[in-house]
């Protein structure tokens, strides 16, 4: 065989071209050329993610480089600094000094790992055994996270020139959110309820630990401390909002605001919210799958789409920002004025052009619930196939933000449907909580009648189900619960054995688990898909991190065995050294690309 080394926008790959001529192979050839020329212009679109401003610079996450790594620069984005490659968190700034922590792994993708101090330009390691970090926050000298081992959630603090101490562990879920001089405050589910969240609060001066809730049963996540004033959004009062809990007098209050540009909005969801410097409250609400950033009352101007992230400096506020069409960009503006880009870039105007009609819908589910969704058509010619793309969490949403997954499946001609299925964040409280205790059951069957709206709305001729994470867990079910609707299916990531997966996971994802089926421990072996693999009658695609602690391979290798030995249809794709969270535009590459050459190959 003759070998054929071929280069193409950074990625080598090798063709072997027998001797014998194929008069087909120069036509697939050129196709998956097109393709991998396509997505090779939505996947390297830079990412721009602000983290946080001082006095004078700007600190954020950005692909740029082609891994997610973390930066610094001059507010107008000019001599930019990269810090470090490929944090796994980061703490928030502080105005008045430039520094802050982030984590890295040092696992090969296993999540476990450890902290580090950047300050004026020298990186500083922090004393600890590696474990899985879920948060942090610095104030001063005093540096506190929080994290998983196999055994347990912890808690630790290091004040200045001392040890790291292990303040306080749980079996639970904890995040940290704040520090100051005297408390330490965050959330976690911290009442074994698997429906609500508490608030605690540790006093740095006493040395004491409380968890303080508006109402029992309710669901509270804190995010910042001013003096001795907590910022949290609870649903105790029924629909969710912004409250203020003023620790040294017991009292609790909804925050108020100067301006009432708020009050033309009836909000879903608030996806951030802080105290600023001077004890005034911004926040970014959700409504009908944008995003609305507003301070002290006052609406902030950015573009149509979602902000996730803004720090104020003065009278200029910086902001991040994306949309369905706008690619994650940082803004500055201020109030009743214009913004200006900072840091972002613009599609491709083939890339564009391929994009067809948004569409915001809402169709019934089996119950009569209303499921929310967005439709995306194509503009590719010739296109009549559908994907149904199910987002992971399965607290999370899709909304009006960039998601190059998407984009890549539109591009690549196929339409798509994407629910916001039972669970989703973005509704309130209520509609999140509906897949606790049946994960797989309720969620699974609005994914199947987001499926018959493509039927009926003739969105495509053959359907294909995607997913990764939760996504590809609920791709994997879709095969065995409801094999006679699909056309073909591709699980990134996902979870085909509860029972296997639970054996294998830390504190944290046991935990995980434990909330998820909210008690309800025998539904673990019927939602697992490895029990039904007879069941499957479509070809399916298997996506995997080598090395991910979150869904880990092994019970998927043993799903493959079974497909083996019943002489399924598939293919495998475990990609090496890699784990559960995307890290670089290779990452990307290595999960999309097998993808849409199976989707092309199954349904045209």
């Amino acid at each position: 065989m003759k070998e054929y080394n071929h280069r193409f926008s950074g990625l080598e790959f090798k063709l072997f071209k027998p001797l014998i001529i194929n008069l087909h192979f120069p036509f697939y050839y050129m196709v998956y050329l097109d393709l991998l020329r396509k997505l090779d212009k939505i996947v390297k679109i830079p990412d721009y993610h602000l983290i946080g401003i001082t006095k004078d610079k700007l600190y954020y996450i950005s692909n740029v480089d082609e891994t997610y790594d973390l930066w610094c620069s001059e507010h107008n984005g000019n001599n930019k600094i990269k810090i470090v490659s490929k944090p796994l968190l980061t703490s928030r700034v502080r105005k008045n000094r430039n520094k802050l922590y982030f984590s890295l792994d040092v696992s090969k993708g296993k999540e476990l790992a450890k902290i580090f101090c950047w300050e004026e330009g020298k990186i500083k390691e922090i004393d600890m055994e590696p474990i899985r970090i879920f948060s942090m926050s610095y104030y001063e000298d005093f540096m506190v996270y929080s994290g998983s081992s196999q055994q347990e959630n912890v808690v630790h603090l290091i004040r200045k020139d001392s040890e790291n101490e292990k303040i306080f562990s749980t079996k639970s879920w904890i995040f940290i959110a704040d520090i100051n001089k005297n408390f330490v405050i965050g959330s976690g589910t911290l009442h074994n309820n698997p429906k609500s969240m508490e608030i605690f609060i540790y006093d740095l001066n006493k040395n004491e630990y409380k968890v303080y809730t508006p109402k029992e049963g309710s669901f509270n996540i804190v995010s910042s401390i001013h003096e001795n004033k907590l910022l949290f959004a609870s649903n105790f009062e029924g629909r969710k909002k912004l409250y203020i809990y003023d620790i040294s007098y017991n009292e609790l209050y909804e925050p108020s605001f100067e301006g009432k540009d708020y009050l033309n909005y009836n909000f879903q969801d608030y996806t951030s919210y802080y105290f600023t410097e001077d004890g005034k409250v911004w926040f970014i609400g959700l409504q009908d799958y944008r995003g609305y950033a507003f301070l002290d009352g006052y609406k902030i101007n950015h573009p149509e789409g979602t902000p996730t992230f803004l720090d104020v400096l003065g009278n200029e506020i910086f902001i991040s920002f994306s949309s369905l069409k706008i690619p994650y960009s940082i803004f500055k503006t201020k109030i009743n004025n214009g913004w200006e880009k900072i840091l972002g870039s613009s599609l491709d105007k083939e890339i564009y052009e391929s994009l067809g009609e948004v569409s915001i819908i809402k169709y019934k589910s089996f119950d009569g619930l209303e499921i929310p969704s967005i439709v995306y058509k194509t503009n590719v010619p010739n296109s009549k196939n559908a994907i149904i793309y199910v987002h992971g969490g399965p607290w999370s949403h899709v909304g009006d933000f960039w998601t190059p997954s998407i984009i890549s499946l539109v591009v690549s001609g196929f339409n798509v449907i994407a629910p916001n299925f039972r669970g989703s964040t973005g509704y309130g409280e209520e509609f999140r909580a509906l897949d606790i205790g049946d994960p797989g059951g309720g969620d699974l069957k609005d994914i199947v009648y987001a499926r018959n709206y493509v039927k009926e709305n003739k969105l495509g001729e053959k359907v294909a189900i995607m997913g990764y994470s939760y996504g590809g867990f609920m791709s994997y079910l879709a095969t065995v619960k409801e094999p006679d609707l699909w056309d073909a299916a591709v699980a990134g990531a996902g979870v085909v054995d509860w029972e296997m997966m639970y054996e294998l996971a830390d504190a944290a994802f046991k935990h995980f688990q434990d909330i998820l089926f909210g008690g309800r421990n025998d539904l673990r072996k019927d939602r697992s898909a490895i029990n039904f693999v007879e069941k499957i009658k479509v070809p399916i695609c298997i996506i995997h991190p080598q090395n991910d602690s979150r869904t880990p391979l092994k019970p998927v290798l043993k799903y493959i065995e079974k497909l083996l030995e019943q002489g399924k249809t598939f293919e495998a794709h475990i990609i090496p050294d890699m784990g559960h969270i995307i890290t670089s535009i290779e990452d990307v590459y290595k999960i999309l690309f097998p993808a849409i050459v199976f989707l092309k190959k199954y349904l045209g």
